[in-house]
C-alpha cells in the first residue's frame, strides 16, 4: 500500500499528522484528490472537510481557508482553523 505523510497546520499548533492512502481537499476553484507520488502542487483552499483515507478508514476534518503544498509525497495543509468530525 503506498502512503504518504499528510499534516495539518492551524497557526497555533499542528493538528493532525496521519498517513494516508488519498486525501481530497476543497480548492477554490473545485475539488482535488491526491495520492501517493502526486505532483508537486500548491492548492489554494476554501472552507469546507479534508478527507484522509487510510484502506478502508476515512478521518474527515472540517477546515477554514488556507493552502495545500504536496511535494515528496508529503501533504503540508496550512489553515485558519480545524476540527475533526466525528
Amino acid at each position: 500500500m503506498n502512503t504518504f505523510l499528510v499534516n495539518i497546520y492551524t497557526p497555533e499548533a499542528l493538528v493532525v499528522s496521519e498517513v494516508a492512502t488519498s486525501l481530497t481537499v476543497p480548492g477554490a476553484d473545485g475539488g482535488y484528490g491526491l495520492m501517493y507520488n502526486h505532483l508537486p502542487i500548491v492548492i489554494a483552499l476554501v472552507s469546507g472537510n479534508i478527507v484522509l483515507t487510510l484502506g478502508d478508514e476515512k478521518s474527515v476534518f472540517f477546515c477554514g481557508e488556507g493552502f495545500l503544498e504536496m511535494r515528496d509525497n508529503k501533504a503540508n495543509i496550512f489553515v485558519n482553523s480545524c476540527e475533526e468530525v466525528k
